[in-house]
């Protein structure tokens, strides 16, 4: 992930953004953009606040992030090389 890239996953979780993040899987997460930080493999991930519970996504699997609220950062932003 390229350092501009990941500055958009920084941004959604200092604003607490509601997010749909695509995975490379094709799967879908939705929830609210928490924090960064390091799993116990040292993968950088996001934690996203779910209706489910708090889950940590590596930001290697992300394909896609959607913002789901009109905010001046971004709205779209894709991760695929």
């Amino acid at each position: 992930m390229k350092c501009a890239q990941q500055d958009y996953i920084e941004i959604a979780c200092l604003y607490h953004l509601p997010i749909t993040l695509t995975l490379k899987d094709d799967q879908y997460v939705t929830g609210v953009a928490i924090n960064t930080g390091y799993n116990a493999l040292r993968q950088e991930c996001v934690l996203i606040d779910t209706v489910d519970g708090n889950i940590s996504i590596t930001l290697d699997t992300i394909q896609t992030m959607h913002a789901l609220v009109t905010n001046p950062h971004f709205t779209l932003v894709n991760f695929s090389d």
